[in-house]
């Protein structure tokens, strides 16, 4: 459990480091004494990002290009899977402006005997593609909630 410890910021290790390890000394060893040690490391950065104004309008830069890249990706996939479906390509326009094409090439052929049972597309299921849409939605989520939630802890 000490290992742990080492997750907290030097500036904390430095003033409630010895206390803290004779606390973990005390307490018996589990997996919610860790997930309070991993909370509290989280915190105790929390503070410090919030002391320091560079350390905090960076920390604001980087919850906004996380929010970016995930909004990015689930139009990305969820492009891909419309186009998936359809033969020719697949053209996302607004007005006059066209912002993107996906055109879908097939990389192997076949076989006779995949014709044979009607299968034109070796890939057929939708629920893995929603399952990806459903885990960039979720981390979405999570990163806009994060500021909110680490503000609730203390």
């Amino acid at each position: 459990m000490k290992g742990f410890l080492r997750l907290y910021p030097r500036s904390w290790r430095k003033r409630y480091g010895a206390e803290m390890e004779d606390l973990v000394d005390q307490t018996p060893g589990g997996p919610w004494v860790a997930l309070d040690l991993v909370i509290g490391a989280a915190v105790a950065y929390r503070d410090v990002i919030r002391g320091n104004r560079i350390l905090s309008a960076a920390g604001a830069c980087l919850h906004g290009m996380s929010v970016a890249v995930l909004v990015q990706a689930i139009g990305f996939v969820t492009l891909l899977l419309v186009a998936q479906g359809r033969a020719g390509p697949t053209v996302l326009a607004v007005g006059p402006f066209e912002l993107a094409t996906v055109v879908r090439t097939t990389y192997f052929q076949l076989g006779p005997e995949f014709r044979a049972l009607g299968l034109e597309h070796p890939y057929s299921g939708w629920l893995s593609d929603l399952v990806v849409i459903a885990l960039l939605v979720l981390a979405l989520a999570v990163v806009i909630a994060t500021p909110r939630l680490v503000a609730k802890v203390r």
